[in-house]
């Protein structure tokens, strides 16, 4: 073999080494780069980690209402005389409603007085009638005592048959002089007249929708607030829990109440204004009732709206960002933290951490970190430059596009004691978003 054979075959050689060695290279960087694209950090936001980022996405609209409503029915067999309030009046209890027209109650009453005479003369009669059969049997012949006998349980019948309807009647008498006593109905509470149904026109106050009753009265002693909650979103509340209320004007203005009753009796059914109308698209609302905390609540008027969410103890956070242990990093006296770059790639970032809170085991973090960042929980096999994903922030109810966790309309359901329309409000009870919320969940 010739000198310049042996160098071709030599360089050949080396060529295809050193392609091979760029391809395993690159097949490993590929293998690499598909491996990470494939299993990506998961970030989380700084304000959910905190608790900084409660929203108003979480709140639901209510009404101001009383704790108690008394209806009042007018007898159907009675006239009413003369109506001496009307609706949006104050009354005391005690106070005169209404009053019966006494005429045709009085003349009833001497009618039945007299059917009551006329009863106690037939027993007497009858009573009378079986001495006399009695005597007659004593004396006649054997033949003629089964006649007498017939007569004589006729006679006794007809007796417990009288003494039943005089029973019935003196009964009757004494209700009716009760409704005389009573011609006059007056307030067993101290409130306001809700609505007066006089039978041509019904009153209401407060834009309220009114019932049948004849007059409703609303007690002006105590007051709850009435919300509405989706089943969809029904394990954001429970019966106990604590919810600050919030006045619609005046976001400094808030009261405390809890939650007294969720009433699953009786749904409301609702669905969705952008959906299909076939049964997947609909959903039971149901009305929660909020009760306030002692010596809180005077200020609120009855028919206010307001806005509720649950006391997640918002309104005691700490100044400043705190963060849990956990998520830092310390290498000798630094600490850094996992964070999302502008780019979606993982960084390890410096901070600056000021007071320690022993009990949360929490660290102030005064430098370094925003509640806008997203971060990821520490893990050894984390490298700078990793791509990241972000978990979605759900703080309303994570459910899909048009349905409760979506603020779709303005329109509520009207009903007795329904909770007036609010604007902005959606089947599922929640309050509309303002500027300083988050996005609502798609």
């Amino acid at each position: 073999m010739t000198l310049r054979k042996k160098q071709i075959i030599i360089i050949s050689c080396i060529a295809v080494s050193v392609l091979t060695v760029i391809l395993c290279v690159f097949f490993l960087m590929r293998r690499s780069s598909s491996s990470d694209s494939e299993n990506p950090v998961y970030v989380n936001s700084v304000a959910a980690i905190t608790g900084m980022d409660t929203g108003v996405a979480s709140r639901f609209s209510g009404v101001v209402e009383p704790q108690q409503t008394i209806k009042i029915q007018k007898a159907t067999d009675r006239t009413v005389q003369e109506i001496y309030v009307k609706a949006g009046d104050t009354v005391k209890k005690g106070d005169e409603l209404f009053s019966y027209d006494t005429e045709e109650t009085q003349l009833k009453l001497s009618e039945a007085q007299l059917e009551l005479e006329r009863l106690s003369g037939d027993i007497t009669s009858l009573n009378n009638q079986i001495k006399y059969l009695e005597n007659e049997k004593a004396q006649a012949p054997s033949s003629e005592a089964f006649s007498y006998t017939t007569q004589i349980l006729t006679a006794q019948n007809d007796v417990k048959r009288a003494e039943y309807n005089k029973k019935s009647k003196e009964m009757e008498i004494e209700q009716i002089k009760k409704n005389l006593e009573n011609a006059t109905v007056t307030s067993e509470i101290d409130g306001i007249i809700k609505s007066v149904n006089d039978g041509t026109s019904t009153e209401v106050i407060y834009g309220m929708e009114s019932d049948n009753a004849f007059i409703t009265i609303l007690s002006s002693n105590a007051y709850r607030i009435k919300g509405k909650i989706n089943e969809q979103n029904m394990a954001m509340l429970s019966v106990g829990q604590p919810v600050i209320i919030h006045s619609r004007t005046d976001e400094n203005a808030t009261w405390q109440g809890s939650v007294s009753e969720i009433d699953m009796d009786n749904p409301v059914s609702s669905s969705n204004m952008y959906a299909s109308s076939d049964t997947s698209s609909q959903s039971s609302s149901y009305y929660f009732y909020v009760e306030l905390a002692e010596g809180t609540g005077s200020d609120l008027m009855l028919g206010q709206h307001v806005f509720m969410e649950p006391d997640m103890g918002q309104n005691d956070r700490k100044e400043g960002l705190w963060l849990s242990s956990a998520y830092l990093v310390t290498e000798g006296n630094d600490a850094y933290v996992w964070v999302s770059d502008d780019k979606d790639k993982l960084e390890k970032r410096k901070v600056s951490t000021g007071e320690y809170d022993a009990d949360l085991d929490e660290y102030e973090i005064t430098d370094g970190l925003t509640a806008e960042d997203y971060i990821a929980f520490p893990d050894a096999s984390y490298e700078e430059g990793m791509p990241c994903t972000k978990n979605a922030d759900v703080f309303m109810y994570d459910t899909p596009s048009g349905e409760a966790g979506e603020v779709l309309s303005d329109e509520n359901v009207m009903g007795e004691e329904a909770l007036p329309e609010e604007e902005g409000t959606g089947d599922d009870g929640m309050a509309p978003e303002d500027a300083a919320s988050q996005e609502v969940v798609e």
